[in-house]
């Protein structure tokens, strides 16, 4: 017995040695050596990626390279007539309704001055816009992934850190690097949007409302659309302010919230400020252009071929006035034409197409890469494991540090709430719109949000002392996913293996 209980002691002292090791640096330093092996693959697979793409283009890269080249004259800054106009012009603001103006004027950086419009063969002059703008997408999704695996490094464990950039980096943003689109713009505005949302129902703070607001705006700018994400935020959080107008006006002791309920009516005033003056040259180009700020036309048609022959031949104001009211594709006459049934249809039909593309259903192990669904099916699962063990295994909480979140209900109720309706949103356009990532945009909140449901879990057992064994077996789950991600890698860079 004595023997025994001497026989552990150097094995402890041991343990705590190397944990105090890896807490002061050692975990940083792996990290950093990840990080930068992830940087080298993730440059060699868009390079893989993007070989002999710029040869031939898509009509929808045609298009957003076409719209960069008429927004490429209001970079140029004339004076001599007047000052607020040129300003005015200088914003992104162009768009037809479908194309949306931030890309383009993003793009247009690399347009030649007197560069024409593209049809037909590319030019060496497109060709030059479309390598350097691809390059611009990957060098920016490269670094928001290095930023992303740095803060989330101090908050989540190593392999959570590594899984959530490894995920997000080969199964979302590196896939659409490969085209000319605003696809890899409006997945880190999203995803931005989507955090923020979160770090406001936890600390409402003020100025979160009007980053919410600016950075939404920038999506809006960018493809349609994150409204919904903000509708549901708005809900939310306006259901959290009548609980916590409630809770003020009834007897007892103050809780340990920080979300201060008497912010909220200033921060929805400060939100919607700053995304009405962010998209404001959008709408108001809009409005003189088509007659209408927010022409969302080609929603209500229920195919891509007759969305894009009606709106080629719509451009104008002088050409949506001449359609009879009665005509106008408008979400009124959408209603008067199709009965509740047929719309029900298209939302269902629409949900399940959207988890077919972001789940990659059905899936197929005898090939690499691994489906994106895959992570999220085991990811789920962890989490609903550990929510099993902090109710029925691991030690009650004794105080409030012990406790789960006090925003723990809200949080769950947005991210539940929000993929749902996000889905159906962008489900309802997948009949028009069947090019691009856009719908990828769902999945790293997905991802993200798992992680750091389950991370958040997992400190709260450390705090209450729960038994060893469950922090390393899942520590143990996080480095074999990281494993089955950076084989994606490696079937990145094998000849016509990737496909997003």
């Amino acid at each position: 017995m004595h023997v025994n209980l001497a026989a552990r002691k150097p094995v402890k002292s041991v343990f705590l040695h190397l944990t105090k090791l890896w807490l002061r640096g050692g975990r940083w330093v792996v990290m950093f050596a990840c990080l930068a092996v992830f940087a080298w693959y993730y440059v060699r697979a868009f390079q893989h990626l993007g070989h002999d793409r710029d040869a031939v283009i898509a009509e929808h890269e045609r298009m957003y390279l076409n719209a960069a080249i008429e927004t490429r004259r209001d970079l140029t800054l004339d004076f001599s007539k007047s000052v607020s106009k040129p300003l005015n012009d200088w914003l992104p603001h162009r768009t037809d309704g479908l194309v949306r103006p931030l890309w383009p004027w993003l793009a247009a950086w690399n347009v030649g001055e007197k560069q024409p419009i593209s049809s037909g063969a590319l030019s060496a002059e497109d060709q030059h816009v479309l390598r350097f703008s691809k390059r611009w997408l990957m060098g920016l999704s490269l670094g928001f992934l290095m930023m992303l695996g740095l803060a989330a490094a101090r908050a989540f464990s190593v392999p959570a850190a590594l899984l959530t950039i490894l995920t997000i980096g080969f199964g979302v943003l590196l896939p659409s690097t490969a085209e000319f689109s605003p696809d890899v713009l409006f997945q880190l505005l999203f995803l931005l949007t989507w955090v923020c949302c979160v770090a406001a129902l936890k600390r409402n703070s003020l100025w979160l409302y009007g980053l919410i607001g600016l950075l939404s705006a920038l999506a809006n700018l960018t493809l349609a659309t994150t409204t919904t994400l903000v509708l549901v935020f708005l809900l939310v959080s306006t259901l959290r302010w009548l609980w916590g107008w409630i809770q003020a006006h009834l007897p007892g002791e103050d809780g340990t919230t920080l979300w201060v309920w008497r912010n909220h009516w200033l921060g929805m005033v400060l939100l919607v400020a700053c995304h009405l003056i962010t998209v404001g040259p959008m709408l108001a180009y809009s409005k003189e252009k088509l007659g209408d700020a927010t022409p969302f036309h080609w929603r209500w048609f229920e195919n891509e071929d007759a969305m894009q022959q009606w709106t080629a031949t719509h451009r104008t104001r002088e050409a949506l006035r001449a359609v009879p009211a009665d005509e106008l594709p408008t979400y009124a006459n959408y209603l008067a034409t199709h009965t509740p049934h047929q719309r029900q249809e298209r939302f269902w039909h629409g949900g399940l197409k959207m988890m077919d593309e972001v789940l990659q259903f059905p899936w197929s192990f005898d090939s690499l890469p691994h489906e994106r669904g895959v992570f999220v099916i085991v990811l789920a699962s962890i989490l609903c494991l550990l929510l099993l063990i902090i109710a029925f295994v691991a030690p009650r909480a004794a105080h409030a540090g012990q406790a789960l979140h006090p925003e723990t209900a809200p949080l769950a109720f947005f991210s539940v709430l929000a993929f749902a309706a996000c889905t159906l949103d962008f489900g309802w356009d997948m009949p028009v719109l069947t090019w691009g990532h856009r719908h990828l945009a769902l999945y790293p909140p997905l991802v993200l949000s798992l992680l750091w449901a389950s991370e958040s879990l997992v400190h709260r057992a450390r705090r209450r002392q729960m038994r060893l064994p469950v922090f390393v077996i899942y520590e143990t789950m996080l480095w074999a996913l990281c494993v089955l991600a950076f084989w994606r890698v490696i079937a990145v860079l094998q000849p016509g293996s990737f496909a997003a």
